[in-house]
């Protein structure tokens, strides 16, 4: 595979200065941030047409707001309003959580998406044949236009404005922890305090190298023990951003530190105490008015993750739907043939090293089944049921995990989940693999790359593991739509053609 070392693992899994453009994605990958910013989307969009009708109404009588001109008139300048304030930032994760209304770009972003939407709704008028000299002088050429240009931009700003007033309060938006040594950690909670960003909310910090951890020796947020607390709240989702606080001087305890915690689905920033050092921040991520570096983030991140979470919803209900005469045939047919339950429960290793309850069609006996996969399944193996047999054979045991998708425990295309006692070669997969954690920065599919590639089946090398792990952190740093479509398309061929499984 282009990119990796096979069979040896790659253990740098920091980004590089290509995929730094992450830290200005429109979006934050965090849920609460991310529905702050679609609210204040909404709100804009909808100041802009209410505006627009009202002053419509100035001049037009009420009947006449459904006519095509006015119609086409409000959409184009509410959609040309939204992207322009997207292409001057005003929906950037920063700017979603300053406390400071940018007066400057909203009023050229007003004043582009207005300019904008009028061209817009002229064209498509003339060219929709909807235009006449009635409503649609008055909506674009007559008193309306800079009517609407002062009241809506007042109203827009005044609903910006109130927004912040309303959001002014301490809600954690982006929760965050420092560790690193004193001095720095002291500097960069002070630069936070008093930046006019609220891109961090500090709920706690860690004194790296304190000989008593839960000694208070840093003023203000709380301590909260030391990296091995810290990595606990990483995986009780609890924290969304590390800030690393070390001098240059420190350089490998600092990579220590990146290293044992960027497994986890947590963004990392650096920040290398700048103030004794008076060079320019080439690649010094400015987003939040602080100097830091980028170190790792969220895999699949920013729009990306509703995009992925909209993918997995969809095509769940349209396969639930189309193949629920089948499922139920299955159903009928595990019971008929073998006492038991039709499904099979069995615990995996999650999203962020959570377990979670697979589901599958029962296509063992009863009686022995491993829950844990203590002992891996193989080619014949006796304990498989004739129609169990025949259900591996084309992957039809793996469907009710769209049940598993739907509730936002998996998703069709990510790194295969593993039961909670599997090995590889005798080895814990942990062990085997140092950096086997790295699948769990985001969800499990029911088929991945490395499935689709020929790597599946039972694990008895640690070779085999080597590869599957290699494929899963290739898939995850290079995420797509068009790669998820792939490898859906190949896992549709493999389910007739699969010697791999049984």
């Amino acid at each position: 595979m282009p990119g990796m070392a096979e069979p040896d693992i790659a253990i740098d899994i920091v980004p590089t200065a290509s995929s730094m453009s992450e830290a200005s994605s429109l979006f934050a990958p965090r849920p609460r941030l991310a529905m702050r910013t679609i609210r204040l989307i909404g709100m804009d969009a909808a100041i802009t047409a209410l505006a627009a009708f009202a002053c419509f109404a100035v001049f037009e009588p009420v009947s006449r707001f459904t006519s095509p001109p006015a119609i086409i008139a409000v959409v184009s300048l509410t959609v040309s309003l939204i992207l322009s304030f997207f292409e001057r930032g005003l929906y950037a994760p920063a700017e979603v959580v300053s406390r400071e209304f940018a007066w400057r770009r909203a009023t050229a972003g007003w004043l582009q998406g207005v300019a904008i939407g009028t061209s817009i709704a002229v064209c498509a008028a003339t060219v929709s044949g909807t235009w006449s000299m009635g409503p649609g002088a008055v909506v674009l050429f007559g008193m309306w236009l800079p009517t609407f240009l002062l009241v809506g931009y007042v109203a827009l700003a005044g609903g910006r404005l109130l927004r912040l007033r309303v959001h002014a309060g301490p809600a954690p938006l982006n929760r965050t922890v420092i560790i690193g040594e004193r001095a720095q950690v002291q500097d960069l909670v002070l630069r936070i305090r008093t930046s006019r960003r609220r891109g961090f909310d500090v709920i706690g910090v860690v004194e790296h190298g304190a000989p008593d951890p839960g000694h208070r020796t840093i003023s203000g947020p709380p301590v909260v023990g030391d990296i091995t607390v810290l990595e606990r709240m990483i995986r009780q989702d609890a924290v969304d951003t590390v800030l690393v606080a070390m001098p240059w001087s420190a350089g490998d305890a600092m990579r220590a530190i990146v290293d044992r915690i960027a497994m986890a689905p947590v963004d990392i920033y650096i920040y290398p105490g700048m103030n004794g050092l008076n060079l320019p921040l080439r690649h010094a991520d400015k987003a939040f008015d602080l100097p830091l570096l980028m170190a790792c983030t969220r895999p699949i991140g920013g729009w990306g993750a509703a995009i992925k979470r909209a993918e997995d919803v969809a095509f769940s209900l349209g396969l639930l739907l189309f193949i629920s005469p089948v499922m139920v045939t299955i159903a009928a047919v595990i019971k008929l043939t073998s006492p038991g339950p039709v499904l099979f429960r069995q615990r995996r290793l999650g999203y962020n090293n959570r377990v979670i309850e697979v589901l599958k069609f029962r296509s063992m006996y009863t009686h022995l089944s491993d829950a844990d996969a203590t002992v891996q399944s193989a080619r014949g193996d006796k304990r498989v049921t004739p129609a169990g047999a025949w259900l591996r054979k084309f992957s039809l045991d793996e469907l009710p995990q769209l049940l598993n998708v739907l509730k936002g425990e998996m998703s069709l295309v990510g790194p295969r989940p593993h039961a909670l006692a599997t090995t590889a070669g005798g080895l814990a997969l942990e062990d085997a693999v140092p950096v086997y954690s790295s699948r769990h920065r985001v969800k499990p599919g029911i088929t991945g790359w490395a499935q689709v590639n020929g790597y599946r089946g039972a694990l008895d090398t640690v070779d085999k593991i080597v590869h599957r792990v290699n494929h899963d952190l290739y898939y995850i740093e290079n995420w797509s739509l068009r790669f998820d479509l792939e490898i859906l398309w190949r896992t549709a061929k493999l389910v007739f053609a699969d010697d791999n499984a049984f």
